[in-house]
C-alpha cells in the first residue's frame, strides 16, 4: 500500500486562495489539480494529517474533498498527539502497518523523513515546482 499522508492549510490552499462561500471549506483549485495529478499517477491512499480532522468528522471530510474536486476521499487520518507531534503521529499510524512506499505533502518542518517528505510553500501551496520533488521521494523505494 501507499499512502499520502496530507495537510491541508498551505498545502491546497494559501493565503491568496480563493473562496467558494458555497463550500464547507475551500481548496485551490489550482492545488486540487496538482493533487490529483500524484494521485492518479502513483495511486496513493490519502491519510490526513492535518489539525482540522479534529474539527471535520468522516462525514464531513469526504463533503469537503468531493465539494473542492478532490478525485479520492481520505482513507484514514493520524492519531491525534497535539500539534506539535505531526512527525510522531506519522510514525504512530505506520506503525504495524504493511506500507510499501509513503509521501507527506506539509507546510510545517517534519524532522525524521528525509526520502519521504517534501515540503510546500504555504505562499503557493502545493504546484507544479513540487512534482519534480513528489516524483523523486515516490520513485525511491
Amino acid at each position: 500500500m501507499n499512502l499520502l499522508f496530507l495537510d491541508i492549510d498551505g498545502v491546497l490552499n494559501s493565503d491568496d486562495s480563493p473562496v467558494n462561500e458555497q463550500f464547507l471549506y475551500s481548496f485551490s483549485p489550482d492545488c486540487v489539480k496538482v493533487l490529483n495529478r500524484i494521485l492518479q499517477k502513483y495511486q496513493l491512499k490519502i491519510v490526513l494529517t492535518s489539525s482540522w480532522r479534529t474539527v471535520f468528522d468522516a462525514e464531513k471530510q469526504n463533503q469537503v474533498f468531493k465539494e473542492n474536486g478532490v478525485i479520492q476521499m481520505p482513507y484514514g487520518q493520524t492519531p491525534d498527539l497535539g500539534y506539535s507531534n505531526r512527525a510522531k503521529e506519522i510514525k504512530a499510524y505506520l506503525k504495524n502497518r504493511k506500507v510499501e512506499n509513503f509521501l507527506i505533502l506539509d507546510d510545517m518542518n517534519l524532522q525524521g523523513f528525509k526520502h519521504h517528505f517534501v515540503r510546500i510553500n504555504p505562499s503557493t501551496g502545493l504546484c507544479e515546482n513540487d512534482l519534480e520533488k513528489v516524483d523523486l521521494v515516490l520513485r525511491e523505494k
